[in-house]
C-alpha cells in the first residue's frame, strides 16, 4: 500500500484488500452498535423533551402532528439498524448499509424539523444536532474515508437543498447573512471531518498490515515450534532406538566372542590329550562368520547414507541366478526348498544400480530363509509395463497386523525375543527400505498372513538400453583367488591382524613385506627396489600417521614407475567420499568382510590393475 499525506489507496491485492475490510468491520462492530444504541436513545429522550415544550411554541408557526410524526419516523428509522444488527454486519458492506440508514433516518428528519421551526429557535434546537450527527458519523461510526466522503457529501447537498428552501424572516440583509453563515459552517466542518478520517484509516490499515506480518511471523514460529518438537520426538525415539539396538547388540555380539573362547578353551584341552579338534574349529569359524555379518550389517546400513548410485542397464536373469546360487547350499542345510521361477521369456534388463538391487533382492532372500521352518522360498521376476517386479515367496511365519508398520524399521525383529544370532541384527529389511528410496523409481511393497508367509516385492524400471541386457558384475565370476607372482607391501598398526592378512596373502601366492607403521617401511625401500603390485594399508595408524601418507611415500619412491595402486583396509565406517581427494588408482576394503571375500577382491582388483598397465605387469 502507497499513499501520500493526504490519500487513501487500496492494497494492490484484492484478497488483501478484502480481507482488510472484514477486518476492519470485525475491530469495529462493537463500537458502531454501542454508537447507534445510545444515539438512538438520546433521539428518544429529545422526543419526550419537545413533547413538552411544543406547548411553549407558538401552535399557529408549528406542524404539531407533523413534528411528531417526523420524531417517531427518524425513531423507527434509527431503531431498525440497532435490532438487525448480527454478525451479518461483521461484513463491511452490510454494517454501512446499516449505519447508512440510520444516518439519513436521523438527517433528513433534522432537516425538516429545522424548517418548521420559526426564526432562530430551529437553528438553536436542531442545528446542534446535525452537528452532532456529523461527530457521530466520523469519530464513533469510523467509517473508511471513500464511505464518509459520499455519506456526508449527501448530507451536506441535502442541507443546501433545505437552506434554499427554508422559510425566513426579517430583512434582506440578516436573511442573506444568516443562510451565508449557515451555509459555509457545516460544510467547513464535514470536509474537516472527512481530512480527520483520513489518518484514521491510514493508522487501520498499517495496523492491518502489521497484523498480518505479526501473526505470519506468530505462524512461522509456531511452525517453526511444531517442526522443533517433532524433531525432538523424533531424536528421542530415535535415541531410543540406538539405546535397544546397543543393548541388543552387546547381547549379540557377547554370544559369538563367549562361545568363541569356550570353544578355544576346549581345544587347547584337547589338543594337550592328544585328541582331535575339527569341531572346536569349525564352530570357532562358523561364530567368527556369524559374528563378522553381525558387523557387515552395520557397515553396509551406515554406507547407504552417502551412496551415490550409479545406474546403468541389468540383466536381471544373471542376477537372480546369482542370488540363487548364493543361497542355495545355505537353504539346503535347513530343509528350505529354494526354487527359482523360470520364464520362457528372459525379462528385458532393468535401469539399476546392480550392487545395491542385488544386495537388496539378496536382503529378501536371507530374510524368507531365516524366517521360514518349513516349506520353501521361491524367488521371481515378472514385467509390468514399463516396471519390473522381484518377487520373493515364503511359507515362513509371517508378519502379523501389529509389526507391518515397523518391519522396515531399524533393528527390529519380530519372532527373535531370545536375539538369535543367526538372524542377525535386524538391518536387512531396512536395508532394503533404503536401497528402494535411494534408487530412482524402485519401490518395495509386501503382502503377508501370519503363519503362512509372506511375499516381498522390489519394483525397478525398465531399461531402454536393451543391448546392455547383457552386462554383468564383473566381480561376480572371480573363480580361485590367485596373487602368484604379485609384490605386496602391507601396513597395518594392528600386529595380530597384520599377521593375518600377511599369512592370507600369501597363501593366495603374493609375495608379502609388511611392516606396522610408515616408519617401518623406510629399511624395506631401501633394500628392495622391485615395484610393488599393489598397496594394502590401514586408514588409521599409530602415531598420527594414516594409511594415505603411507601410500604417498610408496608412490613417491616409484615415482618414475608410475602410479600404484592401493587398496585401503579399515574397520571404521568410511565411504569412498573419505577418500575423495586422493589419485586414483585406489579401492576400499572391510575388515569385517569374510577372509575369502577379501581374498577374492584383492586377487580380481590387481588383475583388473595388471590388464590396465601391461607395462608394470611386465615389470
Amino acid at each position: 500500500m502507497r499513499s501520500s499525506g493526504l490519500t487513501v489507496r487500496k492494497f494492490k491485492s484484492a484478497a488483501q484488500e478484502r480481507a482488510f475490510r472484514r477486518d476492519y468491520a470485525r475491530r469495529f462492530s462493537g463500537q458502531r452498535r454501542l454508537a447507534i444504541a445510545i444515539f438512538t436513545a438520546l433521539w428518544f429522550l429529545f422526543c419526550f423533551r419537545d413533547y413538552y415544550r411544543l406547548n411553549l411554541l407558538d401552535p399557529d408557526h408549528l406542524h404539531h402532528n407533523e413534528l411528531i410524526f417526523l420524531r417517531v419516523a427518524a425513531a423507527i428509522g434509527m431503531t431498525i439498524p440497532v435490532l438487525i444488527w448480527t454478525p451479518r454486519a461483521l461484513d463491511e458492506r452490510w454494517a454501512v448499509r446499516l449505519l447508512t440508514l440510520w444516518t439519513l433516518s436521523c438527517w433528513f428528519a433534522a432537516l425538516r424539523m429545522l424548517q418548521f421551526y420559526p426564526g432562530d429557535i430551529g437553528w438553536r434546537e436542531i442545528y446542534p444536532v446535525l452537528m452532532f450527527s456529523l461527530f457521530v458519523i466520523f469519530m464513533a461510526f469510523r467509517l473508511r474515508v471513500i464511505t464518509a466522503a459520499w455519506l456526508i457529501g449527501i448530507c451536506v447537498v441535502s442541507y443546501l437543498v433545505m437552506l434554499y428552501f427554508k422559510p425566513v424572516g426579517g430583512s434582506v440583509e440578516l436573511r442573506v447573512e444568516s443562510v451565508t453563515a449557515h451555509a459555509t459552517m457545516l460544510p467547513m466542518m464535514a470536509l474537516v471531518g472527512v481530512l480527520l478520517s483520513i489518518p484514521l484509516e491510514r493508522a487501520a490499515r498499517r495496523e492491518f498490515r502489521y497484523g498480518r506480518t505479526l501473526r505470519a511471523a506468530k505462524a512461522r514460529v509456531e511452525a517453526a515450534s511444531r517442526q522443533i518438537n517433532e524433531q525432538n520426538l523424533r531424536m528421542q525415539e530415535l535415541v531410543k532406538e540406538k539405546e535397544r539396538f546397543f543393548s541388543s547388540a552387546y547381547h549379540d555380539i557377547q554370544q559369538p566372542l563367549a562361545a568363541i573362547n569356550l570353544f578355544i578353551r576346549s581345544a587347547r584341552t584337547r589338543i594337550l590329550t592328544g585328541n582331535a579338534v575339527d569341531r572346536e574349529l569349525d564352530v570357532i569359524e562358523e561364530t567368527a562368520c556369524d559374528l563378522l555379518d553381525m558387523f557387515k550389517d552395520i557397515q553396509d546400513y551406515s554406507e547407504l547414507g552417502s551412496y551415490v548410485p550409479r545406474l546403468a542397464p541389468v540383466n536381471l536373469h544373471d542376477v537372480l541366478n546369482e542370488i540363487f546360487e548364493q543361497y542355495r547350499e545355505t537353504s539346503r542345510l535347513q530343509g528350505i526348498d529354494f526354487r527359482i521361477a523360470a520364464r520362457q521369456r528372459p525379462i528385458q534388463a532393468i535401469e539399476t544400480d546392480r550392487s545395491l538391487f542385488k544386495r537388496a533382492v539378496a536382503n529378501l532372500v536371507s530374510n524368507a530363509i531365516k524366517n521360514t521352518l518349513a516349506g520353501g522360498v521361491v524367488l521371481g521376476g515378472v514385467r509390468l509395463g514399463e516396471r519390473v517386479r522381484v518377487d520373493v515367496w515364503d511359507t515362513g511365519i509371517g508378519i502379523a497386523p501389529t509389526h507391518r508398520e515397523a518391519i522396515f524399521s531399524e533393528y527390529y525383529q519380530i519372532n527373535n525375543p531370545g536375539r538369535d544370532r543367526s538372524k542377525g541384527l535386524g538391518l536387512g529389511l531396512s536395508i532394503v527400505h533404503r536401497v528402494a528410496s535411494i534408487l530412482p523409481g524402485h519401490a518395495i511393497r509386501f503382502a503377508s498372513v501370519e503363519g503362512r508367509g509372506s511375499r516381498f516385492s522390489l519394483y525397478a524400471p525398465v531399461s531402454v538400453n536393451a543391448s546392455a541386457a547383457g552386462a554383468s558384475d564383473p566381480g561376480a565370476d572371480l573363480g580361485t583367488p590367485d596373487l602368484s607372482g604379485a609384490f605386496i607391501l602391507l601396513c597395518d598398526d594392528e600386529p595380530i591382524v597384520l599377521e593375518g592378512l600377511l599369512r592370507l596373502l600369501s597363501s593366495a601366492g603374493a609375495l608379502v613385506h609388511a611392516a606396522g607403521s610408515m616408519e617401518g617401511f623406510a629399511a624395506i625401500l631401501a633394500d628392495d627396489s622391485r615395484i610393488p603390485d599393489l598397496i594394502v594399508t590401514d586408514i588409521r595408524l599409530r602415531d598420527g600417521a594414516t594409511g594415505k601418507d603411507v601410500a604417498d611415500l610408496i608412490r613417491r619412491h616409484f615415482a618414475w614407475a608410475g602410479v600404484i595402486p592401493v587398496a585401503f583396509i579399515t574397520g571404521e565406517l568410511l565411504s569412498e567420499r573419505f577418500l575423495q581427494d586422493f589419485p586414483e588408482p585406489f579401492m576400499l576394503l572391510r575388515k569385517s568382510s569374510a577372509p575369502k571375500d577379501l581374498l577374492a577382491d584383492i586377487s580380481c582388483y590387481v588383475a583388473a590393475q595388471r590388464k590396465a598397465t601391461p607395462d608394470l605387469a611386465q615389470d
